[in-house]
């Protein structure tokens, strides 16, 4: 887009509608003058509740009576990327493009958007055009994708490593109760086999909640985490 352009409202209105994203015209006191069908689709709100109006009220910011003045003078204004993006593109004159944020709405909840925020000149004024992109289903298709990814190389490396466990820990059992049953109970070293032996149990039934994994599931440790072997597997105590 040609920012050099001066547009008239009648103009802008053809190019926003074209357009795929929810699209607000902003003028310098943020005020929302134009906004596209999509921008309809994505607040849920009529036409005359956003025109005319702040945006972060317009859109439905559950911040924008934080304070009486309004939206723009909370503490939590302060830090939000879609009024510094806008305040960013006309101070700079220069476009904010792809930013992401989260934002709670009244009637929409938590959504994660990506935004982009153009300097333009309206016949009545700079303005900026603020394009909102919708990523929340995005972003969750995203994290479950990962979460399948990580549980797909733990169940993986859980199946490689109760491979390798299984034969000596079998022998290991194998040779403790041949030897606890050569020996009396009242010798000094049938407790130590009684403990080899249920130790080497313990870890045969951990090697069997491994393979039973079917969530991927961490704990705290030290100072990062580890899998949760009780919870992530089907197999329980």
């Amino acid at each position: 887009m040609n920012l050099s352009n001066v547009y008239s409202e009648k103009m802008l209105m053809q190019i926003i509608e074209a357009l795929p994203l929810a699209i607000c015209v902003l003028d310098r006191e943020q005020t929302v003058v134009l906004i596209n069908k999509k921008t309809l689709e994505f607040t849920g709100k009529a036409n005359d509740q956003l025109i005319g109006n702040v945006g972060g009220k317009a859109l439905g910011c559950v911040h924008h009576n934080d304070v009486p003045k309004g939206c723009g003078f909370g503490k939590d204004c302060m830090r939000c990327k879609l009024r510094t993006s806008l305040l960013d593109a006309l101070a700079s004159k220069q476009p904010q493009t792809m930013i992401e944020t989260t934002m709670v709405f009244k009637d929409l909840g938590e959504k994660k958007l990506r935004i982009s925020a153009t300097p333009i000149s309206l016949s009545t004024g700079d303005a900026v055009l603020l394009a909102i992109e919708d990523t929340t289903q995005a972003k969750i298709f995203e994290r479950t994708k990962m979460e399948k990814n990580r549980l797909d190389a733990v169940i993986q490396t859980a199946a490689a490593v109760c491979h390798e466990i299984n034969q000596p820990l079998m022998c290991i059992m194998g040779y403790s109760e041949f030897l606890l049953d050569e020996i009396s109970p009242d010798s000094e070293h049938y407790a130590n086999l009684m403990e080899i032996k249920k130790q080497a149990e313990r870890l045969g039934e951990t090697t069997r909640k491994l393979m039973t994994i079917t969530r991927y599931k961490t704990k705290n440790y030290l100072r990062g985490s580890i899998l949760d072997i009780e919870n992530a597997s089907t197999r329980q105590n």
